[in-house]
């Protein structure tokens, strides 16, 4: 029994190399230093080194949040490019902060919210085009490359082991699932054998009176 689960193993183990899938939610935390992605106006920025960001993205049935937090010198470059794509009709300043928002009947339909070094990103995606769910992914992913200074495919690269890792952490339960069962599989085959025994046994000396 033992050996069939390795094998299951192995095969689990073996879906790693295709298996490639967007997680619900993740959440980075990252050192970086690379050249950034995101182009404004055809210019690359640079991110100098040993910086932290943190991104977090919700995608979930009804709506999809970005929380992120970076180093204040890319604000303004942040800033540029929502300029860019959300232009200034919904648009709307208080200080530093800078928030784009629609309403449909009252209902937020979307929200972003600017702040030096701070970004929120709110879709409800039941009132929003799915053109324009895609459109705030997009940004999205822009943005987290500009200001984590990673490159596409290596995000994708690292997605793709915390994936492999997930699936591996998974088989392990599988097969210690299975090694459970069949303990307890073995302990009623004994505990069935044992009244098997006890009920010959009755029987007998039912037969000897």
């Amino acid at each position: 029994m033992r050996i069939v689960l390795y094998i299951l193993l192995s095969l689990l183990l073996g879906m790693l190399r295709t298996h490639s899938q967007e997680s619900e939610t993740t959440t980075t935390e990252e050192k970086t230093n690379s050249i950034s992605s995101i182009s404004v106006n055809g210019e690359v920025s640079s991110v100098s080194k040993n910086e932290r960001s943190y991104f977090s993205t919700s995608d979930s049935e009804n709506t999809y949040k970005v929380r992120a937090k970076y180093n204040d010198n890319k604000t303004a470059k942040v800033r540029i490019y929502l300029l860019e794509e959300l232009g200034q009709n919904n648009m709307t300043t208080s200080g530093s902060k800078v928030i784009w928002k629609v309403d449909y009947n009252g209902d937020t339909g979307y929200e972003v919210k600017l702040d030096d070094g701070s970004l929120r990103i709110f879709v409800n995606k039941e009132l929003t085009s799915q053109a324009l769910f895609n459109k705030f992914k997009t940004i999205t992913q822009n943005i987290k490359s500009y200001t984590s200074g990673k490159s596409d495919a290596q995000r994708d690269q690292e997605a793709l082991q915390r994936d492999q890792e997930q699936l591996k952490r998974e088989a392990e339960q599988k097969i210690q699932e299975a090694e459970r069962l069949q303990r307890e599989a073995e302990r009623l085959k004994r505990e069935a054998e044992r009244l098997e025994r006890e009920a010959k046994r009755k029987t007998g000396d039912s037969l000897e009176e």
